[in-house]
């Protein structure tokens, strides 16, 4: 048996086209890359949920044969965009000298974290087991690499140390801080 079709009252009419309208706008919303987007390696580990009366906070960050990072503070605000441009300057090989830049949470056991690391060369030294002490991260970079990060800063004030994760690195000084006001 063939139900007949009801015909929609001008009401119902209107609420079904409003609703395709916002489907489709939300549809196509998400298309293409935001202005921010300025290479094919920037990836956002945090969502973006920041301070908007802020503006981003941008670093550029290099890292070098010497083990040792350009920059070796940084200050922002509580849930401050942060945009991290991370640069090996280096020349040496990537397998003798990589280097990488890991925002720990805090109140993490930074030397801990670094020695559970020191083996695993495939998940960038950071121990898959303790990934979830990490803020963001970026892979291991050879010489001439870069990397951008886009995040927004943890809402919480303080201190939260930043390191390479390469076996040695940290214990010859390659580390620092984000500090959150």
């Amino acid at each position: 048996m063939k139900r007949k079709a009801k015909p929609l009252n001008p009401k119902s009419f209107t609420l079904f086209a409003f609703g395709g309208l916002l489907l489709g706008a939300l549809t196509f919303s998400g298309c293409g890359k935001s202005p921010e987007d300025t290479s094919s390696t920037e990836k956002s580990e945090v969502p973006a949920k920041g301070k908007p009366s802020l503006p981003v906070k941008e670093v550029e960050m290099t890292a070098d044969d010497q083990m040792k990072y350009g920059v070796t503070e940084i200050k922002v605000q509580a849930k401050q965009r942060v945009k991290v441009v991370f640069k090996n300057i280096g020349t040496m090989p990537k397998q003798t000298m990589g280097h990488n830049f890991v925002l720990l949470k805090a109140g993490t056991d930074t030397a801990a974290f670094i020695d559970a690391g020191a083996a695993a060369a495939a998940t960038d030294h950071i121990a898959t087991e303790l990934k979830n002490q990490v803020i963001v991260f970026t892979k291991t970079l050879g010489p001439g690499e870069s990397e951008t990060l886009t995040f927004t800063a943890p809402s919480e004030p303080g201190a939260y140390t930043y390191v390479c994760t390469f076996p040695a690195h940290f214990a010859a000084g390659m580390h620092g801080v984000l500090i959150v006001e």
